[in-house]
């Protein structure tokens, strides 16, 4: 017998017996327990008749049974889906789920981007299925925003994987608009650095456009010389982290001034209105400089009535060092008269005043910049100065001298600021104008130095109006005068003054004389510094100078101090400047906690304008604020050149103030080096953020 025939004719007559027992069943079911009875008779026959014809088939039979189902493939999916982008100071979670996999072998995790070692990092490179990795993003993106990929790999199978397209963000919203930047310093090689601009900021981490001039020396082989550059922006891109710290790139087409022509500031996040800015080293030009980065205003206008000014640099001709400052009076259109237009000068310990000075001033360009062509027959160096006028606002205009295009000799290399006296020009009439306590702060050069930036002055005074000067007190370093048989000379005491106001009448320049010091200096110390008066609550801009025995030469700033309380406390940006042979600069934040006198923060190092070095904490402690603004502090950690140093502190106001290294000719640790610093209250950029 046939066993395939068998089984085919059992399956037949199993089919046909089912049908013709089923009907009779139906319909004799008259009882629950017949019905029962009537199945189990009809599985014994079928039963016999299956074994029967399975009995006959021999041991070769080939049956054929249903195939196994196919294995499902090993499956990956996000659980739940993951978001489309983080802030830069935020963390996100990944979760991926792995079905049809026997082996439990989990997940492998990856992120990529452009910017390979950048991109930022995962918690875990490997979890099981259903377990988070953590994704915390870099800590700084070359603009706003930067896209990441995450990937996750069935690690069973890597063909079998899923990816997330995440969005990196900073900040950059805080800073739209049009911005006004200048900064001061020094190259590698302590050559005169000194740089402004306009830029424009579109609030996604991108330059737009912009102008700027930079005074340098530059090493090209076919210039050879100091250089004054005019460049336009072509471009560039910005971040600002979290704790208020961000960086500024500069795209020009001038490859002398930067990498591929690309400029580089390190800045410290104050307000929408205004950052400190540190300019960096580049492959092409070594620098170290710091300064301001202001908010233009949205409404620019040709500059009219009164302007006071300072400025300070070298001069080209002859290589020295040199000051001045002054008023200049707009009393027409675009011109500069000599009638209530004076100005002073320190050119290398030579002070000539009062000198009358004319010109002329352009109408802004699109940027907000105009040329100042200035007149100055009675000044012993050079008697003509053109420079580049950035204005900021009304009152306010950031100065850098360009008179000097080709590299072919020039004028020289200065900058600083001007500030409009506004309603209040000529107005000065006498001592009465000059009343109130100021807390001044002044940069410059110790003349029996070779170096620039080696003098630091910064005080308190208060002008009674009546022509004195009382409860002064200051901290003037000199940091290699060796009038007091010392390795440099200090000079922190308490002193009292003369000045005068009306040289010019109307013009609000004073002359002052410091003197009485408390303890006294060896040999004596009588300074002069001038103050040009700005009026209407401005602060007032200062030039100084020294005398035969301590030769130094400076500019500045003095503030009208605020009311008391005088109090530091809270968050604040700062910037600093450091001198000992080379030169350091940075920017950073730090946190004063006034009721434990402790200071912390980081800041952003330029080290000798050579190299950069990030993110350098610090601490430090500070004494209870004296009545006058003034106390006592200390600073310890890797952001600074010599530490832990020694400072004092004046307060300007609680919202910001100066500070000076104090430990020049300290006998037992006497450090060699100045610093200056400025701080300013800060605004968090966000809520949460430091």
């Amino acid at each position: 017998m046939n066993c395939n025939a068998s089984w085919s004719l059992a399956s037949s007559w199993q089919a046909s017996s089912r049908a013709n027992s089923v009907a009779p069943m139906l319909t004799q079911l008259n009882s629950r327990r017949l019905a029962v009875a009537t199945r189990q008779w009809i599985l014994f026959p079928l039963l016999a008749a299956t074994i029967s014809v399975m009995a006959g088939c021999s041991s070769t039979a080939n049956i054929q049974n249903p195939p196994a189902p196919a294995a499902t493939p090993v499956a990956i999916a996000f659980q739940p889906l993951p978001p489309a982008s983080v802030l830069v100071n935020a963390t996100s979670s990944f979760t991926a789920v792995i079905s049809n996999d026997p082996s439990n072998s989990g997940v492998d995790w990856s992120v990529q981007c452009q910017n390979p070692g950048n991109c930022g990092t995962l918690s875990a490179p490997h979890t099981p299925s259903g377990q988070a990795t953590m994704y915390t993003p870099p800590s700084t993106l070359t603009g706003n925003n930067q896209p990441v990929t995450i990937l996750a790999f069935a690690t069973a199978d890597h063909t079998k994987n899923v990816v997330a397209g995440l969005v990196v963000t900073a900040f950059g919203g805080n800073l739209k608009g049009t911005y006004v930047l200048q900064a001061q310093g020094l190259d590698s090689s302590l050559n005169p650095y000194q740089f402004a601009g306009v830029i424009v900021l579109d609030g996604n981490g991108g330059v737009s456009s912009g102008e700027q001039t930079v005074n340098f020396f530059d090493p090209n082989p076919n210039v050879g010389a100091f250089i004054s550059k005019p460049d336009v922006v072509t471009g560039g891109s910005y971040f600002l982290g979290p704790d208020g710290r961000g960086t500024i790139n500069i795209n020009t087409n001038d490859a002398d001034l930067g990498t591929n022509g690309t400029e580089m500031f390190s800045f410290v996040f104050l307000s929408s209105s205004q950052t400190l800015i540190t300019a960096l080293p580049t492959s092409t030009l070594s620098v170290s400089a710091t300064g301001t980065m202001d908010l233009q205003s949205s409404t620019v206008a040709t500059p009219s009535a009164g302007y006071t000014f300072v400025v300070s640099g070298t001069d080209f001709a002859s290589g020295l060092p040199t000051a001045f400052g002054g008023i200049l009076n707009i009393d027409s259109p675009n011109n500069i008269s000599g009638p209530g237009s004076v100005t002073d000068q320190n050119f290398d310990g030579t002070l000539t005043i009062g000198v009358t000075i004319t010109g002329t001033i352009s109408n802004p360009d699109s940027f907000g910049a105009v040329t100042l062509n200035l007149a100055v027959p009675d000044f012993p160096s050079t008697t003509s100065y053109q420079f580049t006028g950035y204005i900021v606002d009304a009152i306010h205009i950031k100065l850098i001298e360009s008179d000097n295009p080709f590299g072919t000799g020039g004028v020289g290399s200065t900058a600083g600021l001007a500030i409009g006296q506004g309603s209040a020009t000529g107005t000065f009439g006498g001592n009465t104008s000059f009343s109130g306590t100021y807390v001044f702060g002044v940069l410059g050069q110790d003349l029996s130095a070779s170096s620039p930036s080696s003098l630091t002055s910064v005080g308190v005074f208060t002008a009674d109006g009546s022509g004195d000067l009382a409860n002064g007190l200051t901290d003037t370093l000199l940091q290699a005068n060796g009038a007091q048989g010392t390795a440099g000379s200090q000079i922190s005491a308490a002193f009292g003054g003369s000045y005068i106001v009306g040289t010019h009448p109307g013009t609000g320049r004073v002359r002052s004389i410091f003197s009485d010091f408390l303890p006294s200096p060896i040999d004596g110390f009588h300074p002069q510094f001038f103050f040009y008066l700005a009026g209407n609550g401005n602060p007032a801009l200062v030039l100084a100078s020294g005398d035969a025995n301590y030769t130094f030469l400076g500019a500045g700033i003095a503030y009208p101090q605020a009311a008391a309380p005088l109090t530091f406390s809270g968050t604040y940006g700062f910037s600093i400047f450091q001198q000992n042979g080379s030169e350091n600069e940075g920017t950073g934040p730090m946190t004063a906690n006034s009721s434990s006198g402790t200071l912390s923060g980081s800041a952003d190092i330029n080290v000798g304008a050579s190299s950069t070095s990030f993110d350098n904490l610090f601490t430090g402690t500070f004494a209870v604020p004296g009545s006058n603004g003034s106390f006592a502090g200390a600073f310890t950690g890797q952001a600074f050149e010599f530490s832990p140093f020694a400072a004092d502190y004046y307060i300007v106001d609680p919202g910001h103030g100066f500070f000076v290294e104090t430990d020049l000719v300290n006998p037992n640790s006497a450090s060699g080096v100045v610093s200056f610093g400025y701080y300013a209250a800060r605004t968090p950029v966000c809520v949460g953020c430091p």
